[in-house]
């Protein structure tokens, strides 16, 4: 009986989900050189994992893992296309077998073995027929003492935060927890309804609109906020209309990825940063910021001095922590590389920052996305083609708040966790930075075709964290930026 009740339950479950404009935009950025997955690479000890032969029981973890996954609504989700429009939707994948989600593969010797198996993963698009995510288990490190887990998933299904979040879903703690089955997809819409329920939607939408329009006229706070929001799209779109310069930051060979990644400590970051008068955003900022301007020649020449940066803000509230799809804005920040004093290019970075923040201007690549949710796939292909063409922004550059415990799998530890983001057309380069402990964890992505490249880059991007943990000079009365984007007497660099 009590199969049955939940049988009626699982019918009473909408059985598609419409992806949102911003989800469906990330399915259609990616063709075959250029996967949209991002992730995190994460290092952990044995203990309590080796088999009565001494080896890694790789069985077992998979199917503890995969017994997790089960329960978790998000990875229950595969991609399906409405009929006619092919707007994608999420419908459930079933009774599908989720242990064939995590792959063993040979064992590595070294890091440097993580490194070029991570890098193969990372360049393969995943397969639109299965759920969108899957996991490496690389064994064999450190004489078999430890061994790596490569999470994977497609940046339609989550953003940076939840896909930390949903790959602590696989670990202990939370994986261990009941699940919420808020978000959970019943049995899948046939695709005539599916259609249908996309036909009603376009029918209702002037009454949608109208009911809208009616709502914020009558409200002083919604047409505040309305005028907010357009002023913010209108300065996203010149922005993004704005062409950059032609630098190595730009790059028309999209067919591999190459890694690197490092640690440092956040103690003498955090004291840098009070010192220096920033947010933790604006350090890390300043950090790229240098390591690019090092990559400019040892002559002083510095082609990158209008170099933007691509800052995801998220509008995840708590009560969507763990739910699928992307709640994001974006900040299109200038990186003041000419700037070589520490103190001046922080208090800069921070003026352009919270300039952005007051105006409110990570809002207008929102609406951007929600008005390509009604345009149609065609604006998402038009809107991709310009940021590739015109290569508005350098580098993208994110900051993912992490754990402030340690996170373990079956008692055993995690030891670090890099994380992995993709890069969009005509890209090069992209940061992400997680917090984990007592430390930031600092990977890099890139499309240079030569790995000494990314290599210089991700040593020049430590070294500028040391520099910045180093600035004992007295910091001058950092410059603030004005409500037109230029900071007193100078011009503002990329803006």
């Amino acid at each position: 009986m009590l199969e049955a009740m939940n049988d009626t339950h699982a019918h009473r479950r909408p059985g598609h989900e419409r992806l949102s404009g911003q989800d469906s935009a990330f399915l259609s950025f990616e063709k075959p050189g250029r996967p949209m997955h991002l992730g995190a690479v994460a290092f952990f000890g044995t203990e309590g994992w080796r088999g009565a032969d001494g080896r890694l029981d790789t069985e077992r973890m998979v199917a503890l893992m995969a017994e997790r996954a089960r329960l978790a609504p998000v990875f229950g989700k595969r991609l399906a296309r409405v009929p006619v429009t092919g707007w994608p939707a999420w419908v459930s994948a079933g009774r599908f077998d989720f242990a064939s989600q995590f792959e063993v593969t040979p064992p590595a010797a070294t890091r440097e073995d993580v490194r070029r198996i991570t890098e193969e993963a990372l360049s393969t698009p995943l397969d639109r027929e299965r759920p969108l995510w899957r996991v490496l288990i690389v064994p064999g490190l450190d004489g078999g003492e430890a061994f790596a887990l490569v999470f994977l998933a497609h940046h339609a299904l989550v953003d940076g935060i939840a896909g930390v979040d949903l790959m602590a879903q696989l670990l202990d703690g939370r994986g261990g927890r009941t699940p919420n089955r808020r978000g959970r997809l019943g049995v899948a819409t046939p695709p005539r309804r599916m259609l249908a329920a996309e036909v009603v939607r376009w029918v209702e939408m002037p009454t949608v609109v109208a009911l809208k329009g009616l709502g914020i006229v009558t409200s002083a706070r919604r047409m505040r906020r309305l005028g907010r929001r357009s002023k913010a799209l209108l300065r996203t779109c010149v922005r993004l209309l704005t062409p950059g310069p032609r630098t190595a930051l730009r790059s028309e060979d999209e067919g591999g990825r190459r890694l690197a990644w490092f640690s440092v400590e956040e103690e003498p970051l955090r004291y840098a940063r009070k010192r220096l008068d920033g947010t933790p955003n604006d350090i890390v900022l300043a950090a790229v910021a240098e390591a690019i301007g090092a990559m400019g020649g040892k002559d002083g020449h510095l082609p990158f001095r209008k170099v933007r940066a691509a800052v995801p803000v998220s509008f995840r509230t708590r009560a969507q922590r763990y739910d699928a799809g992307n709640r994001l804005g974006l900040l299109l920040t200038p990186l003041e590389i000419r700037e070589r004093a520490p103190g001046r290019r922080v208090g800069r970075i921070r003026g352009h920052t919270e300039l952005q923040k007051r105006r409110g201007d990570a809002e207008g690549y929102e609406v951007l996305c929600e008005l390509t949710g009604w345009t149609g796939l065609w604006s998402q292909r038009l809107l991709h083609w310009l940021a590739g063409t015109l290569h508005s922004y350098g580098v993208l550059v994110t900051n993912v708040p992490g754990p402030s415990r340690a996170y373990t799998l079956g008692g055993s530890e995690m030891r670090e966790m890099y994380p992995l983001v993709p890069l969009f057309g005509g890209q090069a380069v992209s940061v992400a930075v997680v917090r984990y402990q007592s430390s930031l964890q600092v990977g890099v992505t890139s499309s240079w075709g030569d790995r000494g490249l990314v290599e210089e880059f991700a040593a020049r991007l430590e070294a500028a964290f040391g520099e910045l943990t180093r600035a004992t000079a007295e910091i001058p009365a950092p410059e603030r930026v004005r409500a037109g984007g230029r900071a007193a007497g100078t011009a503002t660099a990329g803006s």
